[in-house]
């Protein structure tokens, strides 16, 4: 009986021994530090600090396999660590896995938290993770997002459908057209929806993508994303998609979708950040840049649209003047480009009616080829031949000792276009 009672008190001494040493383990830090109290430990963040630290380090030297090990062991003593998911985004971008960097930012969004850093951050100063995640997810995103392809015959195209550009919000022309009634409104009048579609609808679909492209160019250069010289290769290689009569035609595609101006500002800043964040390196940043810019007007097309027919009636040559007028009050092309251009269209206009009277009676048309022609009726054939044009209606107007290049158009900008005369 007295045996018994010794192995009983034995076993509850070894019972709460055990019990001791469980909570003396369970106060101790999951990388292997004691801890001086038990209210210390009720700080779930503090779990995996060590760890955090060495992967923060490991990163800062550029041991991105190491840092990735740390941070494992870090958010496996602690999931929700802040320091660990930072670093552990960082890591996963340098090593080219941007979905499992998107994880850890969007668990560090979710988190929220003060916590500062300046790993990360674009200005190189301490910022909350929060939103460094933001930034730095925003980045990973328009790296995923591929804005221009490439066709079958290797041009530059923007990836976006009729209907997605539709989606985007209001295009440049429509922006544009709603600027150009409000400055042509009597007594403050409000501009309505139907006052731009009445100026839209004289325009095709083509027509309107080929207007939008040059005034996202235009707002490229006004905001100095581009310079001067690409301003004026990629005006001066298109000018005939808005002058087709005195102009070479424009690159093959001028006519297809094209983005918000928005959208496409927005991602020249973005890798403008990007850069700043040293995510993408400069050159990344120029190929990318370049391949905007080329997308929106080619400065060398490789293949051209063919030359656009002049209008043969007074109802579209008119049509042909009023868009002219409008191309104009938007500050596309000059007053001696439209003045040119609309010559161009009264010309042909003239030599498509004069044609057209040339054989109105079949006595004259008898009368014109005589057996033995009189000197008065070869003076009658040559004034018909004379008024005949030489080309055929469809190509474009013969070279004369006036160059039909038109004239160049710099937007009025701050740097780099700074003293530029616009009419020079």
């Amino acid at each position: 009986m007295f045996s018994r009672k010794i192995i009983n008190s034995f076993c509850i001494a070894g019972l709460a021994a055990g019990l001791l040493s469980s909570c003396a383990l369970f106060e101790k830090e999951a990388d292997g530090e004691p801890s001086h109290s038990w209210k210390e430990n009720k700080n779930y963040y503090g779990r995996g600090n060590k760890e955090a630290t060495l992967a923060t380090v490991a990163y800062s030297q550029g041991n991105f396999k190491e840092a990735e090990e740390h941070v494992i062991n870090a958010l496996t003593n602690n999931p929700r660590h802040p320091q660990a998911l930072m670093v552990g985004a960082l890591v996963y971008e340098q090593l080219g896995r941007p979905n499992r960097a998107r994880q850890y930012y969007e668990d560090l969004m979710l988190i929220g938290g003060d916590e500062t850093t300046i790993l990360g951050s674009r200005s190189g100063q301490p910022q909350k993770m929060s939103e460094i995640a933001k930034q730095r997810l925003r980045l990973i995103n328009m790296n995923q997002s591929e804005m221009i392809i490439e066709d079958k015959n290797g041009m530059k195209m923007f990836n976006i459908s009729g209907e997605a550009a539709a989606r985007q919000g209001k295009s440049a022309l429509e922006e544009a057209l709603f600027i150009r009634e409000q400055t042509r409104a009597a007594d403050n009048r409000a501009v309505s929806e139907a006052d731009v579609k009445a100026v839209e609808v004289l325009f095709s679909d083509e027509e309107k993508n080929a207007i939008s492209r040059f005034l996202i160019l235009k707002e490229l250069a006004e905001n100095d994303m581009i310079t001067k010289d690409e301003f004026l290769n990629g005006r001066m290689a298109n000018i005939g998609g808005l002058l087709p009569l005195t102009s070479t035609p424009p690159a093959y595609g001028i006519g297809a979708p094209v983005p918000s101006p928005d959208l496409i500002l927005e991602r020249i800043n973005a890798l403008k950040e990007a850069v700043e964040a040293r995510a993408i390196t400069p050159r990344e940043f120029s190929a990318e840049r370049n391949l905007i810019i080329e997308a929106v007007l080619p400065p060398h097309p490789r293949q051209r649209l063919k030359p656009k027919a002049p209008s043969k009636n007074i109802l579209d040559a008119a049509k042909d003047i009023r868009k002219l007028e409008v191309i104009h009050d938007l500050g596309l092309i000059t007053s001696k480009e439209k003045e040119k251009e609309q010559k161009a269209i009264e010309k042909y206009l003239g030599i498509a009616q004069a044609s057209s009277r040339a054989p109105v009676k079949p006595q004259q048309r008898a009368a014109a080829v005589p057996a033995e022609p009189k000197p008065a009726d070869i003076k009658s054939e040559t004034k018909i031949i004379i008024e005949t044009p030489a080309q055929p209606q469809t190509a474009a107007p013969a070279a004369s000792a006036e160059p039909l290049q038109p004239q160049l158009l710099l937007p009025d900008v701050s740097s780099p276009f700074e003293n530029i005369d616009n009419n020079k």
